[in-house]
């Protein structure tokens, strides 16, 4: 009841970012919005960094509840062989994808 008030009167605060860190472990979670990438395998320092520039953050949160589309498996092996230019429209086509199969 006390959520549905909360709802109506605009009390909700916005979440914080997640904060930078070093690159993920493989089997760990990276988001950003509502995607979600599972590593399972290591995340080089110069794909992590673009990754950090796009917005995409380990997630944090151990039993994570919210609603994420999942991006393929092989999406950090298509972003390691993708050139620096051509990643952007890689991830854009992964996206896309993710969302066809969500729905």
């Amino acid at each position: 009841m006390i959520n549905s008030l909360r709802t109506l009167l605009g009390i909700r605060t916005k979440r914080q970012p997640l904060p930078i860190t070093s690159a993920p472990r493989p089997g760990a979670s990276i988001v950003k919005g509502d995607y979600r990438i599972k590593t399972n395998q290591p995340c080089d320092g110069e794909l992590w960094d673009w990754l950090l520039l796009m917005g995409w953050r380990v997630s944090s949160v151990r039993n994570d509840r919210r609603g994420y589309q999942e991006m393929p498996a092989d999406t950090i092996t298509r972003l390691k062989a993708a050139s620096i230019e051509s990643r952007s429209a890689v991830l854009d086509a992964l996206s896309a994808k993710a969302s066809r199969q969500a729905a």
